[in-house]
């Protein structure tokens, strides 16, 4: 890991909001909020402050679209050990776009489409996915 910036002591943590920050800058490229990719790129960052307590931040919900918004689409069936990764980055370009094709048919967990070879799906096609698919 890195230094800790000037303004803090080793083994002191920064303040939350400046915490969250850092996690966000910091996941860049790795699937992370601040890549592109990401179903959370450009959510909004949230605060909660409890009653006798620090303010706490967090990312914002983010509401799963309607699956109609994907209006170009094509139909795969799955195959015996297909993952939903590998089928991102074969249909989409970028296997963290898994989300996109979870989204696509209404799922929020990636093993469910995929866990039962013979099941057919859609996949959104890359160039007509629109930008409200990301933040609902």
């Amino acid at each position: 890991m890195g230094q800790p910036p000037a303004s803090q002591s080793p083994g002191s943590r920064p303040p939350s909001g400046q915490a969250l920050s850092a996690l966000i800058a910091s996941a860049g490229g790795t699937g992370g909020p601040a890549a592109p990719s990401s179903r959370y790129y450009g959510a909004g960052v949230e605060e909660l402050t409890l009653t006798d307590s620090a303010p706490v931040k967090y990312l914002a919900r983010r509401i799963i679209p309607q699956s109609s918004v994907y209006s170009s689409t094509v139909s795969y069936v799955i195959a015996e050990g297909d993952r939903l990764d590998n089928l991102a980055q074969r249909f989409l370009g970028d296997p963290a776009l898994y989300w996109m094709i979870c989204d696509a048919n209404g799922v929020t967990d990636p093993d469910e489409l995929t866990a039962q070879a013979g099941q057919a799906i859609v996949i959104p096609v890359a160039a007509a996915v629109p930008p409200g698919a990301r933040n609902g």
